[in-house]
């Protein structure tokens, strides 16, 4: 599990995109995200997936159950647009953990959306949209 820093970055070997350029569309994505008027609250986890490989995990709080689609599809095409190299994968949910100081416990999340991310990935059909 990699929850996102440059130095994490860094060590995480050859990638598809440099880190400057992946910092840049990190921060991006992340703001254009915020601004979606269908996604609440958001977080960005980038990590290793077994069979996956290096995977943007994007969670989201979708405003409303009626939101949820739509925020999926903006999701993944702010992705494809911000960090083209990088597989991403958007996965609506209830809320995001956070820790006392505010962060994102990561591994916490992953763990808690692995199995849709399993469901959505096996059988796209059947994504939650």
């Amino acid at each position: 599990m990699i929850e996102y820093s440059p130095v994490q970055f860094a060590e995480f070997g050859d990638l598809d995109v440099p880190d400057v350029a992946f910092d840049e569309g990190f921060f991006a994505l992340e703001l254009e995200l915020l601004e979606l008027p269908c996604i609440r609250e958001v977080a960005l986890v980038h990590t290793e997936l077994p069979d996956l490989g290096e995977t943007l995990l994007v969670a989201f709080v979708p405003l409303s159950p009626e939101r949820e689609a739509s925020g999926r599809r903006a999701a993944n095409a702010a992705c494809a647009r911000r960090l083209p190299g990088v597989f991403a994968h958007a996965v609506a949910t209830g809320d995001i953990p956070r820790s006392a100081d505010g962060s994102v416990r990561a591994s916490v999340l992953v763990d808690r959306l692995l199995p849709q991310i399993a469901r959505d990935l096996t059988s796209p059909v059947e994504m939650s949209d």
